[in-house]
């Protein structure tokens, strides 16, 4: 009788796999966001994830590689934080709303170490037109849920416009000081008000 024990004996197998692979990716995170990611090497990032350097290359052949697959997955989690925190917001006032842009990236890049380094480190990352859009229609949605009489198109090019603000706050931040970097924060959140103030009124 054939055996009809193969398919779940794979199943740990490729379990493991996951779990090796996501410990590879947190150590290089951790790594990339202490020493930096010119510093990083492969052989750190085995070592941090108590792994052989053997090992880690059966999963990334190389260090860009690595790096490309963390901004791949924050560019996902990122897009999920903006759509559950910008999912029917209540009626505010624009400095709140301009606070929330804020402080909402401030969070997520808080919670990811690597975040502000890979942001800045020489990778070739890129993507679509398409693959751009959906965190933008997220914004217009926030914004035409704030004013209804916003048409699309404008609410589309507004939500644009805030993308660049939040990046620039983010190229900013990063090369500031942990002291300078409150009044950056300040001084973008003046500059996300007075955009939402005109592009709301």
């Amino acid at each position: 009788m054939p055996s009809t024990s193969a398919t779940p004996r794979r199943r740990p197998q490729q379990n493991r796999a996951e779990v090796r692979r996501a410990s590879f990716l947190k150590a290089a995170e951790e790594l990339f966001g202490t020493v930096g990611y010119e510093a990083a090497t492969m052989t750190a990032i085995a070592e941090q994830a108590q792994a052989s350097i053997g090992t880690l290359y059966d999963y990334f052949p190389d260090k860009p590689a690595l790096a490309l697959v963390l901004i791949t997955q924050y560019v996902h989690e990122a897009e999920e934080h903006w759509a559950k925190l910008l999912q029917l917001p209540p009626a505010r006032g624009k400095a709140t709303i301009a606070d929330t842009f804020i402080e909402g990236i401030l969070e997520f890049v808080r919670e990811r170490p690597a975040y502000l380094t890979l942001g800045g480190a020489p990778l070739a990352y890129a993507r679509t037109k398409a693959a751009r859009e959906p965190l933008r229609r997220t914004i217009a949605a926030a914004l035409q849920n704030l004013k209804p009489s916003l048409p699309a198109e404008q609410a589309f090019l507004n939500a644009q416009v805030i993308v660049e603000i939040i990046k620039g706050l983010l190229a900013v931040y990063r090369l500031a000081t942990p002291k300078e970097r409150e009044s950056v924060v300040t001084e973008f959140k003046k500059v996300m008000r007075l955009y939402l103030t005109d592009a709301l009124a």
